[in-house]
């Protein structure tokens, strides 16, 4: 039998070149807007700033995908985070819009091959019949990078200026590239390659249905980024960081747990638990007037969300054969950017008419919509099951 060993050197330094990535880039998502308002940019073009990001993502994750059919991935990983190191350093020099908006285009495509790179090397290291655990902790320096990345991003910009944000932004690349030099990607059994087909390979159709549920609950997590550090100013609440910090907590702690429960018992019932823990969560958050509520929705979140995630690209990625997993990878993260893109610009909108309180009850309802839709899936599968017996 084949050693079943999730941790060695390869995947402990792609942990932390997966977590220096997202930590570098999800501690400007808070800040880019109200840089951008002190640009004098008008809303649309505050929500401008996600969507041409997502924009770029998506359209080059397909061709990402297909050069991983088989091709290494550590020196795309590599090349992919050296761009995106550039790129960050390039922001505080611009002052015009237009530019500054084109910029975040080919930030997006950056960002694209390096987490496409990065999630795809991950399943090439993990055993198979570990896979749900391994990704559980592979997706630790996902979920706790992209959570904790806000709070330190809104620090670093509340204690210093916009620059040194952009310069930690930086550094943080840097050490991804040099954490990723230490890393050995598996040698790939050479298969014959299909015919390139962008519209086909944008979306890998094996893995749909994790990849929309991914898209759904992408609101609830966009909501808490964009809005969450309003809100608080809102309600005077003085301790967001509370919510970010022990969300990260949460999800790390429960990582193990959760992942193996999905080995063992498969998507279907912890998802639907955790959809409704990121329900609760929300609900309680609408109504926070103090840090204990932040507390409570924060747990919450981190078993509801932190939970669900991981889950979903665990899944993504066990529906395709092992030749596509670069592909179910590069739909999995592109449906994240979808989610985030759209529910940026809508929320946006959203915005102009109702409270934020009522913003984090309306895309609560969204966890409600996974785990009806996970259930659903499940009787299916029960009834395939029995037909086949």
């Amino acid at each position: 039998m084949k050693n079943q060993k999730i941790f060695n050197k390869s995947f402990l330094f792609l942990l932390i070149s997966n977590f220096a990535v997202f930590i570098g880039f999800e501690m400007l998502l808070p800040i880019l807007p109200a840089y951008l308002i002190s640009l004098h940019a008008t809303t649309i073009q505050v929500g401008l700033v996600t969507t041409l990001f997502t924009v770029g993502a998506v359209l080059i994750r397909p061709l990402v995908g297909f050069y991983f059919i088989d091709n290494q991935r550590k020196a795309l990983a590599i090349g992919a985070g050296v761009v995106l190191m550039m790129i960050t350093f390039v922001y505080p020099f611009l002052n015009i819009l237009w530019l500054f908006l084109l910029l975040r285009f080919f930030h997006g495509i950056a960002w694209g091959v390096s987490t496409t790179a990065n999630g795809t090397i991950a399943v090439d290291l993990i055993p198979k019949t570990r896979l749900g655990e391994g990704m559980g902790y592979f997706s630790i320096s996902t979920t706790v990078g992209a959570i904790i990345a806000p709070s330190l991003g809104i620090f670093i910009y509340d204690s210093f200026s916009f620059d040194i944000l952009i310069w930690s932004s930086v550094v943080l690349s840097l050490t991804a590239v040099i954490a990723l030099q230490f890393l050995h990607s598996p040698a790939l059994v050479k298969r014959e390659k299909p015919p390139f087909q962008f519209l086909k390979m944008i979306f890998e159709k094996d893995a749909w249905f994790p990849a929309l549920l991914s898209v759904i609950t992408t609101f609830a997590y966009g909501a808490i980024v964009t809005f969450l550090v309003l809100f608080g100013k809102q309600k005077g609440l003085e301790h967001v960081f509370l919510f970010f910090l022990i969300n990260a907590v949460v999800s790390t702690i429960l990582r193990p747990f959760t992942g193996r429960w999905y080995d063992k018992k498969g998507p279907w019932f912890i998802i639907i638990v955790a959809a409704m823990s990121g329900f609760l969560s929300l609900i309680i958050l609408s109504y926070a007037t103090n840090d204990l509520h932040l507390i409570i929705g924060a747990i919450l979140f981190g078993a509801g969300y932190g939970t669900v995630s991981p889950c979903l690209q665990t899944w993504a990625v066990q529906k395709v054969s092992e030749e596509k997993s670069g592909a179910a990878n590069a739909t999995f993260y592109s449906s994240f950017d979808v989610g985030i893109g759209i529910s940026a610009f809508l929320l946006g909108i959203l915005a102009e008419w109702v409270s934020l309180e009522m913003i984090f009850r309306i895309v609560s309802l969204s966890f409600i919509v996974v785990a009806v839709l996970v259930y659903k899936d499940y009787l299916k599968e029960k009834e395939r099951d029995i037909k086949i017996k």
